[in-house]
């Protein structure tokens, strides 16, 4: 094994970058940015403007990413389930169609009412205590079990403290730092070797045998650091904490060196350990804050680890093993360990869950009649909506939708700094340029344990998972590690087509083996799983390419607007919708799509966005702009519009109104995520507009478009023309 992860993957040419062959003719791409539900009302605006002029159903791709895809994933699955009889002249997600009248009512979809808001928090507590439980029972354990031994010793946590200058008195202690002493100096000693004795070559960097070792002896010798630091800090701990509390509840200090003392004291500082959390993590999204965000996160991180841990230890070393009863405690905490091992994994309990079950309940819609009128209703969550089942109809003339995720690395896989890949799901096949593409049913599990399936509710979920441990180059290690093991995670684990264990063939349902076989396979399994071990990964930032699973995020830790997808499908016009937060002007992200462009498939932007990027007034000269493509091909190239959600002096008073009563519109943040409905209403009308002005923009010759639908003439699934409103 390599001193640093290194990939032994050959690069793919220039022409496996790209996942489709040029066209004949036309091929048209629509990008929707994500942005959350912000981005879903503006891109649901820009749809409907270009099905009115015959471009949406003209299009090939739908490329989304998170609040994008929201929308994107909902006409898809909407047109579906929508019999010809509920249509009624309008298209699903039509303008003034009954889904767009059912969202409006439902925009607070995440938490509706006390009840729903009862229900998210209870979802919160409930997946932070699964995800920590086995963190903190390991601490205790190792602590106890450490306590025993020393106070089996005759050693006190005084003994382990260094005696100023002077050699300590403690024969462990001694011991001790002679093992980290020989491991340094072990370590040096191989370094010399490499330098002197290898005739001045060395050999390729991190593959030899003594880098290697020389890594293990200093990890060994941190290892030694950590065992010198933790006695002493238990000491500090159980001094500091008894006086303080005392003082605090008017308690002599002898009532905590009991048991049930030791125990009230780990509850108050694990409260304020998650005290403290709870505030890095609100500032996680405020870069003013950054530094002190860190520091929490560091300080509440080690106080979720250490209380547990120096608790048990101090507690044990004083006491040590009295009674039968520790003994079963300890055994007791090692088999809820073990039992959470198999039947406990992070894919049932994390917050993916109930994040994929509310965007069920607003975007995944069908239409039925009551009386005399149509309206729209949630699918049932307990309806698997496969994505491989739902594949683009011709006869509903949609393009084919690529739901844009990010699958996370810290190998060498991908270049330095970007930690994430792309990972794209398209109804026929799903992967990307790293793990390939494979057919989209084998990612989805139907077969596996339960509440693992991968539908597409989920899948939008996953594409919208902007809070994670892991987020590609927006990962902070301290910010990391607090996420990880405070369960905040949108994202979720899914099978690695690149490891062994990825069976190309599904197992045969007509042999059903034998009870004892059905029951090691299930503990097998759910061993295998992803549990504390994939979250104590998550949190070091341990996540390869190698590994049994593979854990997708957002699409926009990778790139934000879904455009570059378009590209290495090589379409040749391309409409890319903006509506990402962008208070500053800055342009963020259609330059990282550019740049993405150019490195990933040596195609060359030719855009000056500057003319939607707003001024001084908070104006933009114009909601849309358009540049060139310029593919590796020689005379390849694509049309490009980018379109941005932006006021312009020319846009509908009511947004200008709209504007003074909210100084934060258009870049309302993303992670407010109930909107009223003239919040709403305000970025749909932006959107449209923004198609409307792309469309003019584009300037595609009608005869190369399929024709426009018109009131009259009402969507039929045999291919008659359709209408979105």
């Amino acid at each position: 094994m390599p001193l640093a992860p290194r990939t032994t993957n050959d690069l793919p040419s220039l022409a496996e970058e790209y996942s489709d062959s040029a066209p004949e003719d036309i091929r048209i791409g629509i990008a929707l940015s994500g942005g959350g539900i912000r981005s879903a009302a503006f891109n649901l605006g820009a749809l409907q403007a270009l099905q009115s002029q015959g471009v949406l159903q003209s299009a090939e791709y739908l490329a989304a990413v998170s609040g994008g895809n929201y929308i994107a994933s909902a006409l898809t699955i909407s047109a579906a389930h929508t019999d010809p009889d509920c249509e009624n002249g309008k298209q699903p997600w039509g303008r003034g169609s009954p889904e767009e009248r059912y969202l409006r009512q439902h925009t607070d979809y995440l938490a509706p009412g006390r009840a729903g808001k009862q229900w998210m928090a209870a979802s919160v507590v409930y997946g932070f205590v699964l995800n920590y439980l086995p963190f903190v029972l390991c601490a205790m354990i190792i602590g106890r079990v450490a306590g025993w031994l020393l106070h089996l010793l005759g050693v006190r946590l005084s003994d382990l403290r260094l005696n100023g200058l002077a050699l300590p008195e403690s024969t462990l202690l001694t011991v001790l730092l002679i093992a980290a002493s020989v491991c340094v100096g072990v370590a040096l000693l191989l370094v010399a070797y490499r330098r002197w004795f290898k005739d001045g070559k060395p050999g390729n960097y991190g593959e030899s045998h003594s880098e290697r070792v020389a890594s293990w002896l200093l990890t060994g010798a941190a290892a030694v650091g950590v065992c010198l630091v933790l006695p002493p800090l238990a000491e500090v701990y159980a001094t500091s904490s008894t006086n303080l509390l005392s003082t605090f509840v008017d308690e002599r200090p002898e009532s905590f060196q009991t048991a049930g003392g030791r125990i009230v004291i780990a509850f108050v500082w694990l409260l304020v350990s998650c005290l403290l959390a709870v505030i890095a993590l609100m500032l996680g999204r405020r870069f003013r804050a950054l530094r002190l965000m860190l520091v929490l996160s560091s300080i509440s991180s080690a106080g979720l680890l250490l209380v547990p841990l120096l608790s048990s230890l101090e507690y044990s070393t004083r006491h040590g093993l009295h009674s039968a009863g520790d003994a079963v405690g300890v055994a007791v905490a090692l088999l809820i360990v073990l039992v959470m091992a198999v039947k406990v994994h992070n894919r049932r309990y994390s917050m993916h869950l109930f994040y994929r079950e509310r965007l069920n309940s607003a975007f995944a819609l069908k239409r039925r009649r009551e009386g005399n009128r149509i309206v729209a209703e949630p699918i049932g969550y307990e309806e698997k909506l496969y994505f491989s089942e739902l594949g683009p109809k011709e006869s509903n003339r949609l393009p084919k939708l690529v739901v844009c995720c990010a699958v996370n690395l810290t190998t060498d896989d991908v270049p330095v700094g970007r930690f994430a890949e792309s990972f794209t799901f398209e109804s026929d096949r799903s992967g990307g340029p790293l793990f390939k593409y494979h057919d989209t049913a084998r990612f989805e599990g139907r077969s596996g344990l339960a509440g693992t399936q991968l539908t597409l509710p989920s899948i939008m979920a996953v594409s919208g998972a902007a809070l994670s441990p892991l987020m590609g180059r927006f990962t902070y290690p301290p910010l990391r590690f607090l996420m990880a093991l405070t369960n905040v995670r949108l994202g979720v684990w899914i099978k690695n087509p690149r490891h062994r264990s990825w069976q190309p063939t599904v197992p045969d349902e007509a042999v059903r083996p034998g009870l004892a076989a059905r029951a090691w396979a299930s503990i097998k399994d759910g061993w295998h799983e992803p549990g504390a071990l994939y979250v104590l990964r998550e949190a070091l930032g341990g996540a390869k390419s190698t590994h049994r699973y593979i854990y997708l995020t957002d699409g926009g830790h990778w790139e934000n607007l879904g455009l570059v997808e378009l590209l290495r499908r090589r379409c040749t016009h391309v409409l890319c919708f903006d509506a990402t937060c962008d208070q500053t002007g800055d342009g963020l992200d259609i330059g990282r799509a550019i740049a993405l462009a150019r490195s990933e498939l040596s195609a060359d932007v030719d855009l000056d966005p500057r003319p939607v990027m707003p001024g001084a007034d908070g104006l933009s000269e114009s909601m849309a702009v358009s540049g060139l493509v310029h593919y590796p091909a020689p005379g390849q190239e694509a049309k490009l519009v980018y379109a941005k959600a932006v006021l312009t002096p020319g846009s509908s008073w009511d947004l200008h109104a709209f504007k003074r009563r909210d100084r934060r519109f258009p870049n309302h943040s993303t992670s407010q995520q109930m909107f009223t409905d003239e919040q709403f209403e305000a970025y749909r009308t932006l959107g449209h507009e923004a198609g409307r002005q792309a469309l003019e923009l584009l300037n595609i010759p009608e005869p190369l478009l399929r024709p426009a639908p018109t009131a009259a003439e009402p969507f039929h699934r045999d291919g008659a023309a359709s209408s979105l409103g």
